[in-house]
């Protein structure tokens, strides 16, 4: 099972449109409304604060049953529909001087970074290893295959999580949504990267070198369809 969340006194949660500009122990992104993307309300567009959000869509949460894991309906979300849909982060993640940075608010030196995400595939039946969300190398673009640094996507039967270097296959694919769950661990490159769905292990990836800090991305090529209804990266 992975850790459960962190329970120290001193955390700081940055939202998504601060991740460029402030430091803190936990970054969250909420997708609050369509302003966020095509400002068509007062707040500041998510591409004005160093994010790339080419062709995202915002869909409205509907269709849920009360606190009823069973039905979940279609919670609040950024999705894709059209070949080339990109979200993308400012790289801030996992570099040596941005975690120096939150060790000063831990008050100890972290030594793995937790990657949470509420998403969903709802088409998912290509082998597509662009397709998906995840961690994308520094320097580089979510989605394409050399880029990516721990990058889950579907080969139409299975998911998987890939870097550049390195592939795992997982569960079989579904169009739920689920929890996924990415921990990256100092120490040993070897199996550093583990990977999970709805709190079950499926298998780790190794740590490539060279090629922080990353970025939080998601893309959808041809045929699969991720989305995200919320995203939570933090230090512990």
């Amino acid at each position: 099972m992975p850790s459960s969340y962190p329970s120290s006194p001193t955390r700081i949660h940055v939202e998504a449109m601060e991740w460029g500009r402030k430091i803190g122990t936990d970054f969250w992104l909420i997708p609050r409304n369509e302003g966020e993307l095509t400002g068509v309300t007062n707040e500041p567009l998510l591409s004005d604060r160093e994010w790339v959000t080419t062709s995202i869509l915002w869909t409205a949460g509907t269709g849920a049953d009360f606190l009823d894991s069973t039905d979940v309906g279609t919670p609040e979300n950024f999705g894709t529909d059209l070949t080339g849909d990109l979200l993308q982060s400012p790289a801030i993640f996992g570099g040596y001087v941005h975690t120096v940075a939150v060790s000063r608010i831990l008050g100890y030196t972290p030594t793995r970074l937790v990657v949470e995400i509420a998403g969903q595939f709802s088409a998912a039946t290509a082998n597509e290893t662009r397709s998906g969300f995840g961690l994308t190398e520094a320097g580089g673009t979510a989605g394409t295959d050399a880029d990516a640094m721990a990058w889950i996507f579907s080969d139409g039967t299975n998911f998987g999580l890939r870097s550049a270097a390195d592939t795992d296959v997982g569960a079989l694919v579904d169009n739920n949504w689920n929890v996924w769950r990415i921990t990256i661990s100092s120490g040993t490159v070897t199996d550093a990267i583990e990977w999970f769905i709805n709190g079950t292990s499926q298998g780790t990836i190794d740590r490539q070198a060279d090629l922080w800090p990353c970025s939080l991305g998601m893309f959808a090529l041809t045929t699969n369809r991720p989305n995200i209804a919320w995203a939570h990266i933090w230090y512990e």
